[in-house]
């Protein structure tokens, strides 16, 4: 895989998630906002080598972490953690489906960008009520558990909808990410050739 491709796609995606997260945000739908993020996660996990999707998601949920919209930010510092772990765990949540999937389908694009961004949601919920519970922590209640998974299961599924036009845009640019030769299975009309 390019890895500039990756750099300049993720910064993209982490700009334009954190810059229009009002422009985005469904109010009347427990607040659902999407992630241009996850559906570029979920492209890279299913294209390239698991090893090259594990660092991505080290480098993606980093910058997730440091964006100005990332939750848990202490007087204005940013914690590097909740989400970072939250895209490993996505990672290996699509590794482990991949090798049933049909990798370069656009709705495959799109459902795992909506598990993506519900594990990264319930991850980072997890760490941030830890993080409440510890008394050295000073952290700030977290929301109810209902309204954090109903916020979390609703974003999951608009960043399914939105994965969609995105998954084909990036299906479309596949040639310029030069991603390296994995394992059978990529399409179907592949596999009958």
């Amino acid at each position: 895989m390019r890895w500039i491709a990756f750099l300049i796609a993720a910064m993209i995606a982490v700009a334009i998630d954190s810059g229009l997260v009002g422009v985005f945000t469904i109010r009347p739908l427990a607040s659902a906002t999407p992630s241009l993020a996850a559906v570029l996660l979920a492209f890279v996990a299913l294209q390239t080598r698991p090893s090259t999707a594990r660092w991505a998601a080290w480098v993606l949920g980093i910058m997730l972490d440091l964006s100005p919209t990332a939750a848990g930010a202490v007087g204005g510092i940013p914690i590097i953690g909740p989400r970072t772990l939250g895209c490993v765990a996505a990672v290996q949540v699509i590794l482990l489906v991949r090798p049933v999937l049909f990798r370069r389908r656009i709705v495959t694009i799109a459902v795992m960008s909506g598990v993506t961004w519900a594990t990264i949601g319930l991850i980072a919920a997890a760490v941030e009520t830890i993080r409440w519970w510890l008394p050295w922590t000073h952290a700030m209640a977290p929301p109810p558990a209902s309204t954090r998974v109903l916020t979390v299961l609703a974003s999951a599924i608009y960043t399914a909808v939105l994965g969609l036009p995105i998954g084909a845009l990036l299906v479309g640019t596949a040639g310029l990410w030069r991603f390296e030769a994995v394992s059978p299975r990529l399409d179907y009309a592949g596999s009958r050739r």
